[in-house]
C-alpha cells in the first residue's frame, strides 16, 4: 500500500523526515506504508533493534514531534481499540521537551494580546518552569500584583500540526483499505485526534473548562482550582493564578496526613465526574499540588473529559443491572455507550458479561472496585468489536490514574468506600420524581418533534414512490388514509405521554401541599385521557 495522491507533493520534505525517523527506529514496514517510494535504505537505512514493536513505536513518536506525541497519548487513552501492550507502552510517553528562547515566546505574547509585554505584565521570568511539545509555562506577575502562571503556545505549532494531520489523514485512508484492518477505523482515530488538538491548541477551551470546574468547587475548603485572568488571556496565551506548594509526586507523607490528602484527591475527582460531569482527564501526581494552606490544587486542564447525563444514566443502569444480575440489561447498556463495528450479537455479549462479571455480583457498592469493573467492561466490548464512547473511556482512565495516585499517598486506600455515597446518589437520582418528570417531559417533546417531521417524511416517501414504476404506484394506493391513521396514532401517543406527565405532576403537587395547582394538573390530565378514549371509540377514527 503506497499513499501517492497529488496533495502529498507539498508535504514531501516532511514525509521524508517521518520516513527516516520510522526507519531509524526499525519500523521499515510502517515507513513503507507511508508511501516511501523514496527507498528507505537509500535514505539512511533501518536500525536493527531488539526492542519490542510498542517500545520502538513509542521512541519514534517521541522523535516525530507534538502531533505524534499526542497520537501516542490518544492510544494510551483508548484500551477499547488498541492492544494492551501498546497502551501500556504509550502511557510512558513523555511530553517534556527542551524550551525555545524567550525572545520567540515574547513575540507570541505581544502579537496575541496586541500589546507590549510591559503593558500586560509587571514582571515575567524568562526561564520557563515547564516546557512541553505545544506550550511553555512561565511565572510572572500581573499589573495589579497577582502572581500568575503564564502558558504560551509555541510559535508555528498550529501550522506544523495541520501539515502532519494532513499526512495522517492520507495514511488513515490508505490503511482503511487494507484487508487486515478488520473493521478498524483509522480515520475515526485521526478525527478524534483532530478534536483533541483543536481544544488543546486553543487555550480558550482550557480557560472555559477551568472556569466551569472552579465554579463547581466554590467554597470548598479542601480543593483549589486556580482562577483565570481573561484580560491577559487569548487563544495562544492562558494566564492562571500561581499555586504555591509541593507537587503530590514529590510529597513525602504517610499515615493520617497521607490518608487525608488521598481522600481529598479521590472525593474531588469523583465529584467532578459523577456530580458535575466535567473532569480532569490526567490526574497524574504532577498535576496536583498540596498547598501551604492544606488544600489540594488541580492544575493543567489541557485534557478534560465529559460524562454526559446520558452516560451517567447508563452507568447507573449498569450498576443496577449488575446488582440484580440482569445481564441482558447490562449488555444493552454496553451497546448504548458504544458503537459496534458490524452486527451486534447481543446473546454472545450477554454470555461474555455473565462469565466475566459474575465475581462482582452480590457485592455491596462499597466493595465494588469500579475502575477494575469498568476496565473489564471495556475489554469485553473490545472483544465484541464495540467502540466505547470516549467520555466513558476517559473516565475509566482517570479513575485508574487516581488509584495509582492514592496508592502513593496511602497504600491500601479504599477508593470504593469513598465512591459509594456518590454512586448511591447517582442511582437514586434516576428514580427521583423530579428526574422522572423531566425525562417524561423530554420524551414528550421528542415525540412532538418526531410527529412534526412525519408529514414531511411521508411526502418525501410519496415523491420517491411517484418517481418509480407503475407497480410501485399501485402498491401505495391508500397512503393518504394510512397517513391519517399514523397522524391520529401519533396524537394519541403525545396525549398519553402528556397525560402521564400531568398525573405525575399532580401527585408531586399534592405531596408538596399545593392542592389547587394539583387539581388543575389533574383536570388537564383527565381531559387528555378523555380525548384519548374518544379517539379510540370514534366511528371516524379509522377512516
Amino acid at each position: 500500500m503506497v499513499v501517492t495522491p497529488l496533495r502529498t507533493l507539498r508535504n514531501i520534505p516532511r514525509l521524508k523526515d517521518i520516513t527516516l525517523i520510522l526507519a531509524r527506529h526499525g519500523l521499515v514496514d510502517l515507513a513503507s506504508r507511508l508511501g516511501a517510494g523514496l527507498r528507505v535504505r537509500l535514505l539512511g537505512g533501518s536500525a536493527r533493534s531488539e526492542n519490542s514493536f510498542p517500545r520502538r513505536l513509542r521512541s519514534a513518536l517521541q522523535d516525530l514531534g507534538p502531533l505524534y506525541i499526542k497520537l501516542g497519548q490518544l492510544i494510551a487513552s483508548r484500551p477499547d481499540i488498541f492492544p494492551a501492550p501498546l497502551v501500556s507502552e504509550m502511557e510512558r510517553l513523555r511530553d517534556d521537551v527542551d524550551p525555545i528562547p524567550f525572545s520567540e515566546m515574547r513575540q507570541v505574547i505581544e502579537s496575541s494580546l496586541g500589546r507590549d509585554l510591559a503593558d500586560c505584565f509587571r514582571q515575567i521570568d524568562e526561564q520557563p518552569v515547564a516546557s512541553a511539545s505545544i506550550a511553555q509555562v512561565y511565572k510572572g506577575m500581573t499589573l495589579d500584583g497577582h502572581r500568575v502562571a503564564i502558558k504560551v503556545r509555541k510559535p508555528g505549532i498550529e501550522r506544523m500540526l495541520e501539515q502532519d494531520i494532513g499526512l495522517l489523514d492520507l495514511f488513515a485512508e490508505a490503511l482503511a483499505k487494507e484487508p487486515e484492518s478488520g473493521g478498524f477505523d483509522p480515520s475515526g482515530i485521526v478525527h478524534e485526534l483532530k478534536q483533541a488538538l483543536e481544544t488543546e491548541v486553543n487555550f480558550n477551551f482550557e480557560k472555559n473548562a477551568i472556569d466551569r470546574i472552579r465554579t463547581s468547587f466554590e467554597g470548598d475548603a479542601d480543593v483549589l482550582i486556580p482562577g483565570t485572568h481573561a484580560e491577559v488571556s487569548s487563544r495562544e496565551v492562558l494566564v492562571m493564578d500561581w499555586v504555591e506548594g509541593i507537587s503530590i509526586g514529590r510529597l513525602e507523607v504517610s499515615g493520617e496526613m497521607g490518608h487525608r490528602i488521598a481522600q481529598i484527591c479521590a472525593k474531588s475527582l469523583f465529584t467532578m465526574i459523577f456530580v458535575h460531569g466535567q473532569f480532569h482527564g490526567d490526574p497524574h501526581p504532577s498535576n496536583l499540588i498540596w498547598t501551604s494552606e492544606g488544600r489540594v490544587a488541580w492544575i493543567d486542564f489541557g485534557l478534560t473529559g465529559l460524562l454526559t447525563k446520558e452516560l451517567r444514566m447508563r452507568l447507573s443502569r449498569m450498576l443496577k443491572a449488575l446488582v440484580s444480575r440482569d445481564y441482558e440489561d447490562l449488555a444493552q447498556q454496553v451497546l448504548h455507550v458504544g458503537y459496534c463495528h458490524g452486527d451486534a450479537d447481543s446473546f454472545a455479549l450477554t454470555q461474555s458479561i455473565a462469565n466475566r462479571l459474575d465475581p462482582y455480583v452480590g457485592l455491596k457498592l462499597s466493595e465494588v472496585d469500579l475502575p477494575a469493573l469498568l476496565r473489564c467492561i471495556i475489554e469485553i466490548a473490545t472483544e465484541h468489536r464495540i467502540e466505547i464512547a470516549s467520555g466513558f473511556v476517559r473516565m475509566t482512565r482517570s479513575l485508574v490514574l487516581l488509584e495509582g495516585l492514592t496508592e502513593i499517598l496511602d497504600p491500601g486506600f479504599d477508593t470504593a468506600s469513598e465512591l459509594e455515597p456518590l454512586l448511591v446518589d447517582l442511582m437514586q437520582q434516576k428514580a427521583s420524581p423530579d428526574q422522572l418528570l423531566r425525562r417524561t417531559a423530554d420524551q414528550a417533546l421528542d415525540n412532538i418533534e418526531m410527529l412534526t417531521d412525519l408529514p414531511e417524511l411521508i411526502s418525501e416517501a410519496l415523491r420517491k414512490a411517484t418517481r418509480g414504476r407503475l407497480r410501485v404506484e399501485s402498491e401505495i394506493v391508500g397512503m393518504d388514509r394510512l397517513a391519517r391513521r399514523i397522524d391520529a396514532t401519533g396524537r394519541r401517543v403525545v396525549d398519553s405521554v402528556l397525560a402521564a406527565a400531568g398525573l405525575l405532576c399532580a401527585t408531586m403537587l399534592f405531596t408538596a401541599d399545593h392542592p389547587w395547582m394539583a387539581l388543575i394538573a389533574l383536570m388537564v390530565a383527565g381531559g387528555l385521557v378523555a380525548r384519548i378514549l374518544v379517539g379510540f371509540y370514534s366511528p371516524w377514527q379509522g377512516r
